[in-house]
Order: structure tokens, then C-alpha cells, then sequence
């Protein structure tokens, strides 16, 4: 045994020697533990009561290489004075892409050579660039704070606080056609949205008349109605509501998802139904990025450390995880799922998908089972509609599938996951992460969440853009308009 020890210390001592400055070597052998079977490296770390220049100077003729580090907070400005002790030096090497810290006039007067980290950091530093932007843009970490901070419940809609507009009819509304309203959305698009509404339309709210039950109100109402609006967090339209409304021929609702509406009593008594199309597709796809990018590279986590002031004390945080070459399983490759593919791939991803049937005009692969989509992806993304189909598409056997480095995203409907086996996955570390917009029972929240650093979480606010609150207003009164003058709905929803 000693005799291969004596043996390994000798290779070691013919290995070429490199010194390394502001860089800890048990880090540089934790991380790149090969280098130390090529090298062998010599720090001034390991000598903490002599200076650097004494250091230097002490084993300046030996030395040849230097490695050092750019842009952290252990960063050695390799300066005239720190050159002028390595008489023997020919090359420097650095481990950023920056070469800011490194005196590269007096490098060029002695001939020494300088690399750095080249292209290596490029893609995984746009990843973060691309990330900043829209947890800015979209508030991804500001929104993770305010339902963490259990904010959600008791103030409700994030961001949205300015004063509702109040419905004051008129006497000339009296010949306006009269639309029942239902539901309470977020106060910045009621603002915008009702004054247009009360150009053309007389509005009936139950929620102005708090203490009529809402099947009375209705029955009260019900041979003028002819028009249902669901606004907001979507209520439930269910069949006893629908055949209270004796008149009700159609049904807009403001959200993509329709499943808050009873749709077969809809389609045995002929209603229309409507929804917000494709309004929505951009910003909920640019969100659904925007999550799966901070649960892999850590942004929220990040700004919760920073903010907390640790990062002087603790340093270096933890590693993130690659964005570029993951494989990406959009479940329902829809509108917003079709968008969320082409930003993807612009990432470098690689994409599947699971829908309903194959598209035969996408190249994607195709999974028509969710378990083999899952396992086959880094990361599924859940898109699709919320049916009896799809409710808890995402179970036990997918989240086993999906593995313990796979990442669950969720902008489509709560209950499209199994709540409950996702907090224990992620709890007991059986999956690698979650970005969730939405929740099996809004806006309350799994208590084990909150403590978990690799699950964000925003107040199912993906769409809530001005962009989309304008798009969607011109839609919902664009349909409005079609229907009380018999034309053609911009958006209908297939029943099938």
C-alpha cells in the first residue's frame, strides 16, 4: 500500500505544474476532477499565513501556467506587479469569458499567452439574459413572492389594484341589449373593459345585488337574457343555472378554458358558446417559457437569496441546469402549446408532444400515451384543455416516468396534476422541479411548497398582460356584436 502511494506521489510531481489564483482547489477538484490526474496545482489558498507576492516570488521559476478565475467575488486582478514576480510565466489561463481582471498590455510586452473561456458560457448565459427579461417583463419572481408570502388568498389578483369602474346606467340603455355578467375579474380589465361594454350593452350583474340567491336572481331575469359573459376567475355554469335561463342562447366566456361550463346541457339545448380564442396563446407561451427557464437555472431562488443577503456570506450558489438541449413534452399542442414549441426550439430544445390525436401537419414526435411522453422528456409542459379526459393527466406513474431531474410546468388548469402526488414527489425529491401557475383550489395553496427552492410559483396570472387584456375586450365585444346581429362568432368552441 505505501509503495502505491509513494508510486502516486511521484506521478504527481512529474505532472506539468499550474498555479492557480482565485480559485479554491477543492472547488477546481470538485468540479473538474480530471484536471487533477493532468496537472498539478499550486495555490497560495494552501498557504494562508504567507502573502501572494512572498508566495510568488517563493515559487516564481517554476511556474509557467497560470489559471485563474474573472468576475466572481474570489477574483485576483492579475496586475503588472503580480506578473513581475512570475519571471518564468508563458501562458494564462482564465475561467471567464472576461479578461478585464488580467494586465493585458504588460501580458502582450512579455509574450505571454492568454485565453479564456471562449464560446462555453454563451448559450447557458443567453438562457439567463433571456430569463431576466421575463421574470421582469411577466413579475415571475415578484408573483413566486406574493403567493408565498400567502398574499394570494386575502388580496386576491397581483398587480390589479386600481378603482372598478362602476356600472351607472342610463335611460337611453333601456333599448340596449341586456347581457347577464358573471364572475369578478381582475379590476385593471373591468376598468378598460366595461366602459366600452356600456356603449352598446346594458349590463346585469348578481354581484350588484349581494343578498339575492344567484338560481333566484336568474329565474327572476331569465326570459330577458339572452347572452351569459363569464369574466374573470371563470364560475361555474352548470346545468341547473343553464336551464334556470329559459331564453339563454349563448355563452361567452373571457378564459380558453371552457371546462367551468357545463357544455353538453349547452349542446342538447343549442347554446353557442364562445371563448377567448387565441388571445391568450403569445403571452401564456412567453410565460410557460419564462417558468420553465426559472426552474431550471434558479432565477426566483436566486433573487430570494440575493434579497436575503446571503450571498456575501454563503458565496457561490448552486448550479442551475442547462436550458439548451433538453427534451420538452408539450401535453395539448394547441394554440398555446404550438407557441411554446417555437420559442423552445429556438432554444435549442428538442420537442414531443401528446394531444388528443396526431397533427399530421407538425413534425414533433407524437406520444398518444402521457407516461411514455413523460418518459422520454426532460420537462413536460401542460397545455391542454381541463376534461374528464385530462383530469390528473398528470399522476403517479408520470411523475415516476418523468424521473427525478424532470420538471413538471403547468399554465393550463390545477387539476390537470394529481396535486398531491407532485407535493410529495417534489418533497421526497422523486422530480427535479416545478413551475406552477395554477392550483387544484385557488388560491389556496399546498402548505409544502413554500419552503421548496425548486418549485416557483405565480398567482395563475399568465395572461395577465395589457396586451391581452386589450386583444381579449375587442374579441369578447367583436363576439357580442356578431350575435345580437346574427353573424357568425369569431370564436366558437367545437363541442366535440
Amino acid at each position: 500500500m505505501a509503495e502505491e502511494e509513494l508510486k502516486h506521489e511521484h506521478h504527481k510531481q512529474d505532472l506539468p505544474l499550474v498555479l492557480l489564483l482565485g480559485l479554491d482547489p477543492c472547488s477546481v477538484e470538485k468540479f473538474f476532477p480530471e484536471l487533477f490526474n493532468k496537472f498539478r496545482f499550486l495555490s497560495p489558498y494552501e498557504f494562508p499565513a504567507i502573502s501572494i507576492n512572498q508566495f510568488l516570488k517563493t515559487n516564481a521559476r517554476s511556474i509557467k501556467v497560470l489559471l485563474c478565475e474573472g468576475g466572481g467575488e474570489a477574483t485576483i486582478p492579475i496586475n503588472s506587479d503580480i506578473l513581475n514576480c512570475l519571471p518564468s510565466l508563458e501562458c494564462i489561463v482564465s475561467a471567464s469569458a472576461g479578461v478585464n481582471h488580467i494586465d493585458l498590455t504588460e501580458s502582450k510586452r512579455r509574450g505571454i499567452v492568454v485565453t479564456n473561456a471562449g464560446t462555453v458560457f454563451s448559450e447557458d448565459v443567453a438562457d439567463c439574459a433571456v430569463a431576466l427579461l421575463l421574470d421582469v417583463l411577466r413579475r415571475i419572481s415578484a408573483s413566486d413572492r406574493y403567493v408565498r408570502s400567502r398574499l394570494w388568498p386575502s388580496k386576491g389578483e397581483y398587480l390589479l389594484e386600481v378603482e372598478i369602474f362602476q356600472n351607472h346606467e342610463e335611460n337611453d340603455q333601456q333599448q340596449r341589449p341586456l347581457i347577464l355578467v358573471l364572475g369578478q375579474a381582475p379590476q385593471k380589465f373591468l376598468q378598460v373593459f366595461f366602459p366600452k361594454l356600456l356603449q352598446n350593452f346594458r349590463l346585469l350583474r348578481p354581484s350588484d345585488y349581494p343578498t339575492v340567491p344567484i338560481l333566484e336572481f336568474l329565474k327572476t331575469h331569465a326570459q330577458s337574457i339572452e347572452t351569459l359573459l363569464c369574466i374573470g376567475p371563470p364560475p361555474p355554469v352548470t346545468s341547473d343555472m343553464i336551464q334556470s335561463l329559459s331564453s339563454l342562447k349563448c355563452i361567452m366566456s373571457t378564459s380558453a378554458g371552457v371546462n367551468h361550463i357545463d357544455l353538453t346541457e349547452c349542446k342538447c339545448k343549442g347554446i353557442s358558446v364562445t371563448n377567448a380564442g387565441n388571445v391568450f396563446s403569445e403571452d401564456v407561451a412567453d410565460y410557460a417559457v419564462g417558468l420553465l427557464v426559472d426552474v431550471l437555472r434558479k432565477v426566483s431562488a436566486s433573487d430570494r437569496y440575493v434579497k436575503s443577503r446571503l450571498w456575501p456570506l454563503k458565496r457561490e450558489y448552486q448550479l442551475g441546469s442547462k436550458v439548451g438541449g433538453k427534451r420538452i413534452g408539450i401535453i395539448g399542442l394547441g394554440s398555446i402549446g404550438s407557441e411554446v414549441a417555437k420559442r423552445l426550439q429556438a432554444f435549442g430544445c428538442s420537442i414531443a408532444y401528446n394531444s388528443r390525436k396526431k397533427k399530421e401537419s407538425v413534425s414533433f414526435p407524437y406520444f398518444p400515451n402521457v407516461t411514455n411522453l413523460a418518459a422520454n422528456s426532460d420537462a413536460l409542459i401542460l397545455c391542454c384543455a381541463l376534461t374528464n379526459e385530462t383530469y390528473h393527466i398528470i399522476n403517479k406513474d408520470v411523475l415516476s416516468a418523468l424521473g427525478k431531474e424532470g420538471v413538471v410546468i403547468n399554465i393550463g388548469r390545477g387539476a390537470l396534476v394529481d396535486e398531491k402526488e407532485l407535493v410529495h414527489c417534489l418533497v421526497q425529491g422523486e422530480i427535479g422541479g416545478a413551475g406552477l401557475d395554477v392550483f387544484e383550489n385557488e388560491p389556496n395553496v399546498p402548505k409544502e411548497l413554500f419552503e421548496l427552492d425548486n418549485v416557483v410559483m405565480t398567482p395563475h396570472s399568465a395572461v395577465l398582460t395589457p396586451e391581452s387584456f386589450s386583444a381579449l375586450h375587442e374579441l369578447t365585444i367583436a363576439n357580442l356584436e356578431a350575435f345580437f346581429s346574427n353573424k357568425p362568432l369569431l370564436s366558437p368552441v367545437n363541442y366535440e
